[in-house]
């Protein structure tokens, strides 16, 4: 009778350690448990200066600015400080289809990817959208879109469809092409401003102690920078030896890597600080290299119990 409940349990015990691998198998595919929305890519143009309507089409990347006044924006952040993460934003124009006048595509801002359809008017001097999204997302709207010809500047400015804090404004961007780059290497540390503790510090002066309280962000240390979590294969000492924010960031360096588009505010603006992300897709999990899967797997394992705050008192 021993025998047997020994032997249910070593079975119990071997399924549940194969469940918890399954389990981390699919998680290792999803960054920060974002909803994975699907959409066709376009057939891209590899042409950077615009001659004709074929080469409209593929990705246009830059600035998503507030087109507010100064007074506007003044009081938004007397309201809300936080607000100064959305006004200046990065977004891509995905420029799909176009079938004579008639054009499709996509736009992507904070990893919220969103349909449009419009018209593309062409005179002599340039190419003009009228572009609108597909008005069921309360961030839905309306582009009004102008590139030059032999230019690869894409100038126009965007109106929301419903009554938002920031309801407009203007957009200034390139033409890029989508290339995978291992070698692109993280340039700073990683803070995040939403994240913090209240640490008690003290100090004595004329044999009198002056207590007080500072906050303590959730802050990288300089180590994410020695490594690339998409050449370099990590080990079990190194890995074991990082603050949470360390795995976190360099886990989520390869997504940013292979282009994707971050809903995380925080995440976003640590990686556009970057020259070299461009925010484009919202499902990057089948382009992993074999080492790249290694190396979540390996952070996944520790992230998840390594130690949450970097002490930058030295304490």
């Amino acid at each position: 009778m021993k025998y047997f409940s020994l032997l249910f349990l070593i079975v119990t015990f071997l399924s549940c350690k194969e469940t918890i691998k399954n389990e981390k198998k699919v998680e290792k595919l999803a960054v920060n448990n974002e909803t994975v929305l699907k959409f066709e890519e376009p057939s891209v143009s590899e042409n950077l200066i615009m001659l004709s309507q074929d080469d409209l089409l593929g990705y246009w990347v830059g600035n998503f600015d507030s087109d507010l006044s100064d007074i506007e924006e003044e009081h938004l952040i007397e309201e809300d400080n936080n607000i100064h993460f959305s006004l200046n934003k990065k977004i891509t124009i995905s420029i799909d289809e176009i079938n004579d006048s008639i054009v499709k595509g996509h736009s992507i801002v904070s990893g919220n990817i969103r349909p449009f359809e419009g018209v593309l008017d062409t005179n002599e001097k340039g190419f003009y959208f009228n572009l609108e999204e597909s008005g069921d997302d309360k961030y839905d709207g309306k582009f009004t879109i102008a590139i030059g010809k032999k230019d690869s500047l894409m100038i126009g400015k965007w109106q929301s469809n419903e009554v938002l804090k920031i309801d407009r404004r203007t957009l200034k961007l390139k033409k890029k092409l989508f290339v995978y780059n291992p070698e692109n290497e993280l340039q700073d540390v990683f803070t995040d401003w939403d994240v913090f503790r209240k640490v008690e510090m003290s100090e004595t002066l004329d044999d009198k102690e002056e207590k007080w309280f500072e906050e303590e962000y959730l802050t990288s240390t300089e180590k994410i920078l020695k490594i690339n979590a998409s050449k370099d294969l990590l080990t079990k000492e190194f890995v074991e030896n990082l603050q949470k924010s360390d795995i976190f960031i360099l886990r989520n360096s390869i997504y940013a890597r292979h282009g994707y588009s971050f809903k995380n505010r925080q995440l976003r603006s640590y990686f556009e600080m970057h020259d070299w992300y461009m925010p484009v897709f919202n499902d990057v999990s089948k382009d992993f290299t074999e080492l790249e899967l290694e190396n979540i797997d390996m952070l996944l394992l520790y992230e998840e119990n390594a130690e949450e705050y970097y002490d930058r008192f030295g304490r």
